[in-house]
């Protein structure tokens, strides 16, 4: 017989069947929000769309790329803001990112070290590491010493093309898997996936089915958002998980909307996973992990590195392109695929007397073209001590960066880094959009109200 924690939701995957009992204690707010998504239907044949072998997996994106989802609040906000029975004769839902109310805001119990690096931990996800945006996706992990824990607590992660970020990531509870009787997470660390982490066998959440709801109140306007999305009560007796009934404390499980797919998924169908797509063993799979390192042979060692490394260097490609999106859909970047100038220096701790014309005397020997602009307070228009220099090539922004770095100016030991900021380009596409030319990549409401990302970053070096 299956024991009901505090709460619990039934998972039922490709794979199998997983249960996971939520954290209500310490983070109310982001369980409510999963159940009740799970009671819209929200996750029906959603996607597993990045799997980490080794690691740990994400799902409960509708678009299945990890740019889509919302809150509960953001789905009924969506559908009461357009005529449901226009929409339903379209086949596609109302756009969720027109909704001021999408994301939650990230309160919760944030998750200790010790608790990331165990197998089966249910983690509420921020979008692309941007604070306050937590909708419906989450990730489970897969193993214990998953290196989430790195990531959390203070590690620089090193995004692509190498740069270096000292953001940590911050991870909240949702709670634990309670049930895996089908090895579920050992059959997801032998998937065989692409460069960008998703299987090349799709592997779905069939549906999410509530199995305990402490939260007896639903948010305002659930009844009409499961009309809207085609959810109705399934009032026959056959109802059942498992071999066990839903009897009391078993509310009667909802029919699911009928379709194979999310009517918001973006990306192309595959094969669907079974245990034949799957990899017999894998180097990470924990039936495979070794246990004493000192008793491996160099070749096997060597072979280990290679594929933590790999893993590593995926996942930090996949994270700095999920917070490109993320900053493009919150209006501080032009586009995802911009790229910062490779011409221009970051200069900082400048003495507050240095002036542009100094810095461009300076850097001239580097080039005679360059040009210096010193950031000032806009309201006394004093030195906030730190500039930008922009080369004529990158050869002489390369010279400058090797000799310049810990000079002396004007008595002050100044910092170079190549320069991270996109504000130049903003003014750009701005420029481009208030004059009705959106050639430039950007065709958005808010345009004008975009803002640059100052300062420096490191490249690799």
């Amino acid at each position: 017989k299956r024991t009901i924690g505090t709460m619990s939701i039934l998972l039922e995957t490709t794979f199998g069947d997983l249960v996971l009992d939520l954290d209500i204690k310490g983070s109310p707010s982001l369980s409510k929000n999963i159940l009740k998504l799970a009671k819209a239907r929200y996750y029906t044949n959603t996607l597993l769309y990045n799997v980490l072998p080794g690691k740990y997996c994400q799902m409960g994106d509708p678009k299945g790329d990890g740019t889509g989802g919302c809150s509960i609040y953001g789905l009924i906000d969506a559908y009461q803001s357009v005529d449901t029975s226009v929409e339903r004769g379209r086949q596609q839902p109302p756009d969720v990112t027109k909704s001021q109310r999408r994301f939650l805001q990230s309160q919760g119990r944030q998750l200790s070290s010790n608790e990331l690096n165990q197998k089966g931990v249910v983690i509420a996800m921020e979008m692309g590491n941007v604070p306050h945006t937590i909708g419906s996706q989450f990730l489970i992990t897969l193993s214990e010493n998953n290196g989430l824990s790195d990531l959390a607590y203070g590690n620089s992660v090193t995004g692509a093309e190498g740069k270096k970020s000292n953001n940590s990531v911050r991870y909240f509870s949702l709670g634990t898997v309670a049930e895996d009787t089908q090895n579920i997470l050992s059959k997801l660390n032998r998937a065989y996936c692409d460069d960008d982490g998703r299987p090349f066998a799709d592997i779905r959440i069939q549906r999410a089915l509530v199995i305990h709801d402490p939260f007896e109140e639903d948010p305002a306007g659930m009844d009409d958002l499961l009309r809207s999305r085609g959810v109705t009560v399934d009032t026959s007796n056959n109802n059942k998980i498992g071999d066990e009934n839903l009897t009391e404390g078993y509310p009667l499980a909802p029919r699911s909307p009928k379709y194979d797919k999310p009517p918001e998924e973006g990306v192309s169908t595959r094969i669907q996973a079974d245990d034949t797509t799957l990899f017999a063993t894998a180097g990470w799979d924990e039936t495979q992990e070794f246990e004493d390192e000192d008793e491996e042979d160099e070749a096997t060692r060597q072979k280990r590195l290679e594929i933590q490394e790999k893993q590593e260097e995926e996942w930090r490609k996949k994270q700095a392109t999920s917070q490109a999106v993320m900053l493009e859909m919150l209006g501080d970047l032009p586009s995802a695929e911009i790229k910062a100038p490779e011409n221009v220096l970051f200069v900082c701790k400048l003495n507050p007397v240095t002036t542009d014309e100094d810095l461009e005397l300076i850097f001239a020997r580097f080039d005679s073209s360059a040009k210096a602009e010193i950031i000032r307070d806009p309201d006394i228009g004093a030195s906030l001590q730190y500039a930008f220099v922009e080369f004529s090539t990158n050869e002489s922004c390369n010279e400058a960066y090797l000799k310049m770095n810990n000079a002396l100016v004007d008595d002050r030991r100044i910092r170079v880094d190549f320069s991270q900021s996109v504000a130049k380009v903003w003014s750009k596409y701005q420029k481009q959009y208030r004059q009705g030319d959106r050639s430039g990549g950007i065709d958005r409401g808010f345009a004008d109200g975009g803002r640059g990302r100052g300062g420096g970053g490191g490249r690799g070096r």
